[in-house]
């Protein structure tokens, strides 16, 4: 008898433990907005970008690296044609 009461006492807990893990609201993932670094030279104006770079100039060093930088206009986010940011005006050698 003991072994019968014993064995509907699992039966009946071990069901509504797992449905309670089910029903748990999922926790919500934080978004830190600070953390989300710029993605283009058009960014670098903004506090965003001198808050992860430390200032302006840095940013346009890291951002263009690899980029166009002779043209002086370049097509912007807008699809307009813009001023290019990653363009450098150094004196001619």
């Amino acid at each position: 008898m003991r072994r019968i009461m014993l064995v509907l006492a699992v039966v009946t807990l071990v069901p509504s433990a797992a449905s309670a893990t089910a029903t748990r609201p999922a926790r919500r993932a934080r978004i830190v907005v600070s953390a989300v670094r710029p993605a283009s030279p058009f960014e670098c104006g903004t506090a965003r970008a001198t808050e992860w770079y430390g200032s302006p100039a840095r940013c346009l060093e890291e951002l263009c690296r690899g980029r166009n930088v002779t043209n002086a206009y370049v097509e912007g986010p807008g699809g307009r044609l813009v001023r290019n940011p990653c363009h450098f005006s150094r004196p001619r050698e």
